[in-house]
């Protein structure tokens, strides 16, 4: 085998020994810009005019007002939801109040469901039209029945309130002349039936009504005889 030239073997060494070092200089060297020195003709963001942002807050502070609007949005969406189902359910409860108790479902009424409710209420309401109209012809049917009322002069108005289970109040108006005779015997007619004289007072108007107030007392006595 051939040997090297020792000229050849010496520029080769110092070939390798002075890449090592330039390598170890970059591998090892914490600032490699660290010497560099801009220069005038250099272009930063400030020499444009632009301002120095801080994205990482800017980015918080967006999102943390994101969340802040999602959520009022969220809680006033479910308070306005609360208070509507609850003003339906008021309105629907006083739907069920309206419908009729059958033997079978006085219970299960305020149970039932809103399409339940509306179904019976829309049945309930034409059924209670036509009780109506029943009653009207009914009452018309009874006035039609009743004598004709007598003339002012000889009318008489007459009405009792209950004061306790033995004692009545009744008071009369009389418009006719004969008012003392027609009071005397409305007394004569009540102690017959059973009802003591208290207390009574008579007025008169001008036009020549009586008004007669009589407190009377049920006398068991005369009732068991």
């Amino acid at each position: 085998m051939a040997a090297l030239p020792s000229h050849l073997l010496n520029f080769s060494s110092m070939g390798w020994q002075q890449e090592e070092t330039m390598a170890n200089d970059l591998l090892y060297d914490e600032d490699p810009f660290a010497c560099y020195t801009p220069k005038e003709t250099d272009i930063s963001y400030q020499s444009l005019g632009f301002p120095e942002l801080d994205l990482d807050n800017d980015l918080i502070q967006t999102y943390s007002m994101d969340n802040i609007s999602s959520s009022t949005k969220k809680l006033s969406h479910n308070a306005y939801e609360r208070d509507r189902r609850k003003k339906l359910n008021d309105l629907y409860s006083s739907l069920r109040s309206l419908l009729t108790d059958s033997d079978h479902n006085k219970k299960k009424k305020y149970k039932l469901s809103i399409p339940v409710t509306i179904s019976r209420v829309l049945k309930y309401i034409p059924e209670l039209q036509g009780r109506v109209e029943r009653l009207v012809r009914r009452k018309e049917e009874i006035m039609s029945e009743l004598p004709p009322r007598p003339e002012e002069q000889s009318h008489c108005v007459a009405s009792a309130t209950c004061l306790s289970n033995r004692e009545v109040m009744v008071q009369l108006c009389l418009s006719n002349q004969d008012a003392m005779v027609s009071l005397s015997k409305a007394l004569k007619i009540l102690e017959g039936e059973g009802l003591h004289l208290m207390n009574a007072s008579t007025c008169t108007t001008e036009d020549g009504r009586w008004f007669s107030s009589l407190h009377l007392q049920v006398n068991y006595i005369n009732l068991a005889d």
